[in-house]
């Protein structure tokens, strides 16, 4: 591998590392167990669910697409009732905040 593809490989890592750590740091708000990651919890306790929305959203999905994932997550892997404004509003930061130039 030359120079340029390793350069490149680094900054699409790079990239990619803070679009994770921007889902996680909206995750941690989210909070569908009412935990307070970093209080009462482990300050990492949604982390595990960023990769999975960054490459939903990278692949172009709707607020709507992730707000049901959220949903599904709520609901199904957490066992927490239902919170759908909540869900609709966190996905729409994320897409927003991944879909932005900054990160």
């Amino acid at each position: 591998m030359d120079d340029m593809n390793r350069d490149n490989n680094k900054a699409r890592k790079k990239q990619m590392m803070a679009r994770i750590r921007a889902a996680q740091s909206i995750l941690r708000r989210w909070d569908p167990m009412d935990l307070a990651p970093g209080e009462l919890a482990p300050a990492d306790e949604y982390d595990v669910y960023a990769p999975r929305i960054v490459s939903l959203v990278f692949r172009g999905c709707s607020v709507q697409h992730l707000t049901d994932h959220l949903r599904e997550l709520r609901t199904g892997m957490v066992c927490m009732g239902d919170n759908p404004k909540r869900d609709m509003d966190i996905a729409a930061e994320i897409v927003a905040t991944l879909r932005s130039e900054t990160v």
